[in-house]
C-alpha cells in the first residue's frame, strides 16, 4: 500500500505544483497587463497633450490666414466701391447727353412721319366736296 499511497502523493504534490505555477502564472500575467495598462494609459495622456497642442497651433494658423483674407477682402470691397462711385460718377456726367442727343435723333426723324400722319387723320375727317 505504500506504493499506492506514495502515487497518490507524488500525484497531488504534481498537481499542488501546477496549481501553484497556475497561481504565479496569472499573478505575472497580471501584474505585466498592469504595467502595459499604465503604460498605454501614459501613452495615452502623450497622445492627447500632443494633438492638443497641435490643434492649438493650426487653429492659430488658420485664425492668421483668415485674418489675412479678411484684409483682402476688405481691400477688395474698397476697390469695389471706388470703380462703383467711379462708374455712377461718369454715367452721371456721360448719359444726359446721350440720352438728349438720341432722343433729339428719335424726335427728327418721328416728326415727319407723324405730320404725315396727322395730316392724312385730317384729310379723313374733311368732308369730300364733289367737283
Amino acid at each position: 500500500m505504500d506504493s499506492g499511497l506514495s502515487t497518490i502523493r507524488n500525484l497531488l504534490y504534481i498537481v499542488l505544483v501546477l496549481a501553484l505555477l497556475s497561481i504565479l502564472a496569472n499573478i505575472y500575467v497580471g501584474t505585466q497587463l498592469s504595467q502595459n495598462s499604465d503604460e498605454l494609459a501614459s501613452f495615452g495622456r502623450l497622445l492627447k497633450a500632443q494633438m492638443e497642442q497641435n490643434v492649438v497651433g493650426q487653429s492659430e494658423q488658420l485664425q492668421k490666414k483668415m485674418e489675412a483674407l479678411n484684409q483682402q477682402a476688405d481691400g477688395i470691397d474698397a476697390k469695389l466701391q471706388n470703380a462703383q462711385d467711379s462708374f455712377v460718377a461718369r454715367m452721371n456726367k456721360d448719359l444726359p447727353p446721350l440720352i438728349n442727343r438720341s432722343m433729339d435723333s428719335y424726335i427728327k426723324t418721328r416728326t415727319p412721319m407723324i405730320e404725315k400722319e396727322v395730316e392724312r387723320e385730317v384729310m379723313k375727317q374733311v368732308p369730300q366736296v364733289p367737283h
